[in-house]
């Protein structure tokens, strides 16, 4: 049976439905609430026709919610089921929809397509079916080659107008003088050329533009907010300072607020960088982005829509994409170059030889520096198909120039040199009988093994981060659960539970003190002194009221960060910095493990940017490597910004310039390795297209190449650019598959 709604929330003894049907009849709320009313166990209905909600109350001991939505099915008939499709919901939310900015691919695709459809009519006609094309400057072939490069004169008037003389307004005026001469196949080959160098430029460039919009995917499209004491479904766009907005669990918070009631566990891992949660009270402040684990809570808002801290991070990022000053590439220098030789090498060839048809042929060599363009880009893409090879997404030819000139690299720690996952690190066990054992079954396990289980039985249905680093610990020893008889989560504290009539109590100091258990004890003082200097976490377990062991928790340090980190060092990066919004010996404890020498902890989002603009006034070029919104600003102020792609945030990999797709950190070694040999690719097709043109251009000074021998000469070097930069496609870096050490 088809559904005509959509449930938006279900809790015990609530429910919340949204009718995405269309055409209605006026009243169909009012009779939709007094059929529902006339149910056994209805406390209250109540519809809402503007955002088209209905929301129902009962006794959950009277009805249940399936037995609810049953009826809903099975009685409720409306008078049209033309279903509204679910994505329609959202239709009209702005932040749906792709930045409507101008699209460079398109003009470029189309630019080149016409060209490429005349120049296959041209070929077939003239080679194929042996009918001579006329190449006057007035036949339908001069006309066409005329027009198309008309706005390469416009650009090269632009650049005129700004003190520059570029590569746009010479071959504009060698296409045109090639047609006003009878050449107008060279100047077809000349646009066809360079339209293909500026639709692959396009593509990169519109690439990066296009996945802007999903940075506003970090905040939910609609939220409820609370009116007169009911929860009404609402856009997140029509928010106003003041609303009081309610978040329940899983949900993400869209608005800066102070917490009026209720309380949760926040993961606030998006824009600190923290992975522990942490549990908000009335009083406390929240910040959009981040997501409610556990709990519901009532938030005045007081900073909403672009005003949020999560919005200007996002605006900060995207004014500092913007603002990057772009790397002048290589073959923009020597073509700039060649422009000045060959306009210069036109007139000598004139003054010298009096012909006007050797100062042409040597213009139409010059004019069309074909393999000087693509030198540079047809490597970059090449060094850019092998990354992608190796799950490594490069957002333009750029980013692979730079990345392996760096001598600087800062990494974030958690979600980057460490995982996201906490992991149970040690166990210390504080009495030496049968406390570890739930019953003599259990008595067969060591007393380790006794506790494993004892955690297991407890934690078993707990979905925090540090129950689930438990319960896999357990599982590992092939440790089997005992079934609790009762269970009970304590926001942001920690788990009570019964098992076979023994209280077990897992938690932190605050569920320890609730039910006064002792753990003043001198070797916990000790014990918990060791962990924070080592900047972990530490939870107690008691059983029946008394302290029967300590756990540890730490991050996983990724298998291979400190291999790669040496790899670094040996490729000649000496200056590796950490920058870590943990706390000062957590940040210290994983430096001297992976030889880092300097890092800054305790670093809000903000700072990490100017943290990274003050080691670039030290260093010439300075890499950033992070995961999250935190490190955004960090990743966009940096030379080049690297983004763990995996598990990183979309405003993250947004920011960055490099995306590591697998989250494989030696992909960094290899990018760095593989820009090297791009650029030494480069220059060698530098020298390829540019000793090909000076041969050219003595050639056709002394006469002894023709207008068409020139056209062929672009060709051959052309071919031999490609040849050189598609070696680049298969590169492997000989530590690239080297097993790294854990």
């Amino acid at each position: 049976m088809k559904k005509y709604y959509i449930i938006k929330h279900n809790i015990q003894g609530r429910l919340r439905i949204k009718v995405t049907l269309k055409n209605l009849e006026k009243n169909w709320f009012e009779k939709f609430e007094n059929k529902v009313s006339n149910l056994a166990g209805i406390y209250f209905v109540r519809s809402n026709t503007a955002c088209r909600s209905v929301i129902i109350t009962y006794n959950k001991q009277v009805l249940l919610a399936q037995q609810l939505l049953d009826f809903l099915d099975g009685t409720i008939k409306p008078q049209k089921l033309l279903l509204q499709p679910i994505q329609e919901v959202c239709r009209e939310c702005k932040t749906c929809n792709i930045d409507a900015e101008e699209n460079l691919i398109k003009p470029a695709l189309t630019r080149f397509s016409i060209l490429s459809l005349v120049t296959g009519g041209v070929f077939i006609r003239n080679t194929l079916m042996g009918i001579a094309v006329s190449q006057t400057f007035l036949s339908p072939l001069g006309l066409f080659t005329t027009a198309f490069s008309l706005p390469l004169l416009y650009n090269g008037y632009k650049s005129f107008k700004k003190k520059k003389f570029g590569l746009d307004a010479f071959l504009g005026l060698g296409c045109i003088a090639s047609s006003v001469t009878g050449q107008a196949l060279t100047a077809l080959e000349i646009l066809w050329i360079n339209a293909g160098a500026d639709l692959l430029q396009a593509w990169i460039t519109e690439r990066s533009r296009k996945s802007i919009a999903n940075i506003l995917k970090q905040t939910t499209h609609h939220t409820f907010k609370l009116v007169d004491g009911v929860e009404v479904e609402v856009k997140i766009d029509d928010l106003k300072k003041g609303d009081i907005v309610v978040l329940h669990t899983g949900e993400k918070v869209c608005i800066d607020g102070e917490i009026i009631d209720g309380n949760a566990l926040i993961d606030e891992s998006p824009i600190t960088g923290r992975t522990d949660f942490i549990p908000k009270n009335i009083g406390d402040k929240v910040l959009a982005g981040t997501f409610i684990r556990h709990g519901i809570i009532y938030v005045c808002a007081d900073k909403v829509g672009d005003e949020t801290y999560l919005s200007r991070i996002l605006c900060l990022v995207e004014n500092s994409l913007k603002n990057q000053a772009p790397i002048e590439q290589l073959a923009d220098k020597l073509a700039r170059n060649l422009v000045r030789l060959g306009l210069i090498a036109t007139g000598a060839t004139f003054f010298l030889t009096q012909s006007v048809w050797r100062a042409f042929t040597v213009m139409l060599v010059m004019a069309c520096p074909c393999a000087t363009v693509l030198a540079a880009s047809t490597a970059v893409s090449a060094g850019m198909n092998a990354a992608a090879k190796k799950k490594i997404l490069i957002k333009g030819g750029k980013y692979l120039e730079t990345v392996g000139s760096a001598n600087c690299i800062c990494f974030d720690k958690t979600g980057t040199l460490t995982t996201t996952e906490p992991e149970l690190v040690d166990i210390k066990l504080l009495k030496s009988d049968d406390r570890y054992y739930l019953s003599d079954d259990s008595k067969n396990l060591s007393q380790q093994e006794g506790l494993l289980q004892i955690i297991y039985s407890a934690e078993t249905h707990n979905h925090h981060p540090l129950a689930v680093a438990m319960t896999k610990k357990a599982k590992e020893n092939n440790i089997a659960p005992i079934a609790h008889t009762c269970c009970e989560y304590f926001l942001g504290m920690g788990v009570s539970a019964t098992i076979l009539g023994n209280e077990i109590i897992i938690g932190n100091a605050k569920i320890m003190e609730q039910h006064s258990i002792n753990i003043q004890l001198k070797e916990v003082t000790e014990y918990e002194k060791n962990i924070k200097d080592n900047g972990q976490t530490m939870l107690f377990v008691a059983k029946n009221k008394e302290l029967i062991a300590l756990l540890t928790f730490d991050n996983i340090i990724r298998p291979e960060a400190k291999e790669v980190i040496q790899m670094l060092k040996n490729s000649g990066i000496k200056n590796i910095y950490l920058i870590t919004g943990d706390e000062f010996y957590s940040a210290q404890k994983l430096c001297e493990n992976l030889g880092i020498e300097t890092f800054y902890s305790s670093v809000m989002p903000e700072d990490k940017g100017s943290i990274v603009k003050e080691l670039q006034e030290k260093h010439s070029s300075v890499i950033m490597i992070g995961d999250g919104i935190n490190d955004a600003m960090a990743l966009a102020h940096a030379n080049i910004g690297i983004a763990m792609g995996d598990g990183g945030s979309e405003v993250a990999v947004e920011a960055a310039d490099i995306t590591l797709v697998d989250d494989k950190l030696d992909g960094i070694v290899y990018v760095h390795a593989l820009s090297k040999q791009t650029v030494k690719v480069v220059y060698q097709n530098f020298w390829i297209a540019t000793g090909s043109n000076i041969a050219g251009l003595f050639l056709a000074a002394f006469g002894i190449l023709s207008p068409v021998t020139a056209g062929l000469l672009h060709i051959a070097h052309t071919v031999g650019v490609l040849a050189n930069s598609t070696r680049l496609v298969y590169y492997e870096h000989k530590n690239d598959n080297k097993k790294l050490t854990k």
